[in-house]
């Protein structure tokens, strides 16, 4: 805890952070950027938001692109999603199953489904051949789904690390509560107080899934090095005194701690972060690189199978 006479210290910072009291321990907030609104789109069947990349910035390092599909109500006998094999490599892929369920299968030999309430957390490395779609059942009898993919970068040094997949479901995610108990994070990777979510993450991101009820107040810490990306599925909520409502993404600057959060009304939002590399992103498709020499090679190895078939 910081000592009530060196708060002062910080009044000449104003400008670019601020500091508040609650319960005796002092946050020195971080600063919005922007606040980034985003439109929908149509990917086959559904509706898909997608606020990064965007009109003003192509990535968050180690953010690379936040795909929000649904909600969608499937009738039956459709096609189901569009995502059929494809490759990637240099980056990670992490899908959170809001409604409905998901099944993937890559050229590793992973097979599962995941349902509502669990996440399916993918290690590309130096290559992977992978299929999402929703099951058999729903694509025959229909029914509802909502999911966010996530991609998140890795260094030049982890992008030919071997490739992996953690699929976990709602029971294997631990959910820490809020003082007042309305707010509610399931914990999918990184240390929240003495929780520990179960996914392994080789670049020390921490990941949250949050549920807030109207009224309901948190205050989360992130280190001053780290990038953080908050998106809200819906609802509103006050987000260290600004309001973000529903499909808004919010750019932080870099000093600042913590990020106190008051929901306006029911609200649904991730909330993660990480170090960022600091290095060149060269991307083309399904491969994120360092350099275009290494794309090329990307699609080389992928067109020799080196990365598996399926």
């Amino acid at each position: 805890m910081v000592d009530y006479r060196s708060v002062y210290f910080f009044n000449e910072l104003k400008s670019s952070l601020y500091v508040i009291t609650l319960n005796t321990y002092e946050y020195i907030m971080k600063k919005i950027k922007r606040i980034i609104s985003t439109g929908r789109q149509a990917v086959g069947e559904h509706m898909m938001y997608q606020p990064l990349p965007n009109h003003e910035f192509q990535n968050l390092d180690p953010f690379l692109l936040l795909h929000h599909h649904g909600p969608h109500e499937f009738g039956p006998y459709n096609q189901g999603l569009p995502f059929g094999p494809h490759p990637h490599r240099g980056f990670e892929t992490l899908t959170f199953i809001y409604e409905g369920a998901i099944e993937h299968a890559d050229s590793q030999g992973h097979k599962s489904i995941i349902n509502s309430g669990g996440v399916q957390w993918m290690t590309a490395g130096r290559g992977i051949v992978h299929s999402e779609n929703i099951p058999a059942d729903l694509r025959e009898n229909g029914g509802k789904m909502e999911i966010i993919q996530l991609w998140m970068n890795l260094p030049s040094k982890l992008k030919m690390t071997a490739p992996a997949y953690q699929g976990l479901q709602k029971e294997a995610l631990p959910v820490l509560a809020s003082g007042d108990g309305k707010v509610t994070s399931q914990v999918i990777s990184g240390t929240i107080g003495n929780v520990t979510g179960p996914a392994e993450t080789i670049t020390g991101l921490t990941v949250l899934n949050v549920v807030a009820k109207a009224g309901g107040k948190e205050v989360f810490e992130a280190s001053q090095e780290n990038t953080v990306l908050l998106y809200v599925l819906n609802g509103e909520l006050l987000v260290n005194g600004k309001l973000v409502i529903d499909h808004q993404m919010i750019d932080f600057e870099g000093s600042g701690t913590h990020l106190k959060i008051e929901a306006q009304t029911s609200s649904r939002f991730i909330l993660c972060h990480g170090r960022a590399h600091n290095e060149p992103i060269v991307s083309q498709g399904p491969f994120v690189m360092n350099s275009t020499t290494e794309i090329l090679q990307a699609m080389k190895d992928y067109q020799m199978g080196k990365m598996g078939m399926m």
